[in-house]
C-alpha cells in the first residue's frame, strides 16, 4: 500500500534567513566599549586640574594664561624674609646682587636647623625663567646627595645624607646648596625658597624622622 505523503505550501517567509544574532551582539558590544571609553575620558579630564584647565581653554570657557605674567606675579608673592632667626630657616644668599646680562652668577641656598641633627631636606627653589637660565643646581655638602627636578617655574631640590657619615649635621647657616643662574634680561629679579607649591613644600628632616617646617627667605639680584 502506496503512503501518500503530502506537504504543506512552503512558507517563502521561512526560506530569508533572519539577522544573525551574533552580528547584533558584537554590535552591541562595540557601542557599550565605546560609550565607557568615552566616560573614562571625561573622568580623567574632570580629575586632572591640568587637562581639564586645557579643555576649558580648548572650548574658550576660561581666558589662557599669560606665563611670563603668571610667573612673575607667583615669585613676587612668595618673595619674603626671615622673621626670627632662632627658629629653623632656609633662605637664599647671594655675594653678589648686581650682575650683566649672560654673566654667571653663583647663590647659595643656606639653612639653619635649630640644633637639630637633619638627615634629608626638600628645597623648592623659585626662579623666574624668563629673566634667570638656571646653569647648574650642586650640593655644598660632601655627605648629602641630591636629586633635582625642573618644574618650569621652581626646581625641586632632594638631599639625603649618605649611609656613611656618622657625624650629626646641624645647620648653623649652613650652605646646602649653589645655584648658578644666567640673567636673561635687565632688570630685578627675585631668586626664592618657597614655602609650598602644589603638592610639594620645603622640608628638613631630623634623625628621628622628624619633619621640620622652616622659614624661608629670599634675595634680589639686579641686572644691568
Amino acid at each position: 500500500m502506496e503512503e501518500n505523503q503530502s506537504y504543506g505550501p512552503i512558507d517563502s517567509s521561512q526560506m530569508i534567513s533572519e539577522p544573525a544574532q551574533p552580528r547584533h551582539n558584537y554590535r552591541m558590544i562595540f557601542i557599550t566599549i565605546t560609550v565607557l571609553l568615552i566616560a573614562l575620558g571625561g573622568y580623567i579630564v574632570l580629575t586632572n586640574a591640568e587637562l581639564k584647565v586645557r579643555m576649558q581653554e580648548a572650548l574658550h570657557l576660561v581666558t589662557p594664561k599669560t606665563a611670563p605674567n603668571t610667573n612673575k606675579e607667583t615669585l613676587e608673592l612668595f618673595a619674603s624674609d626671615i622673621t626670627d632667626r632662632s627658629l629653623p630657616w632656609v633662605e637664599v644668599t647671594s655675594p653678589d646682587t648686581d650682575a650683566s646680562v649672560g654673566q654667571e652668577v653663583a647663590v647659595t641656598i643656606n639653612a639653619f636647623s635649630g640644633g637639630k641633627d637633619i638627615t634629608g631636606y626638600d628645597l623648592l627653589i623659585g626662579i623666574d625663567p624668563a629673566q634667570f637660565e638656571v646653569v647648574s643646581i650642586t650640593s655644598e655638602l660632601p655627605s648629602f646627595q641630591i636629586q633635582t627636578f625642573d618644574r618650569g617655574m621652581y626646581h625641586a631640590v632632594t638631599g639625603i645624607k649618605n649611609l656613611q657619615s656618622q657625624d650629626p649635621t646641624l645647620f648653623n647657616d649652613t650652605p646646602l646648596v649653589k645655584v648658578v643662574i644666567k640673567p636673561k634680561t635687565t632688570g630685578e629679579g627675585v631668586v626664592t625658597v618657597l614655602s609650598t607649591k602644589g603638592q610639594e613644600r620645603t622640608q628638613l628632616v631630623d634623625k628621628d624622622v622628624v619633619i621640620i617646617e622652616p622659614q624661608v627667605g629670599s634675595d634680589f639680584i639686579t641686572t644691568r
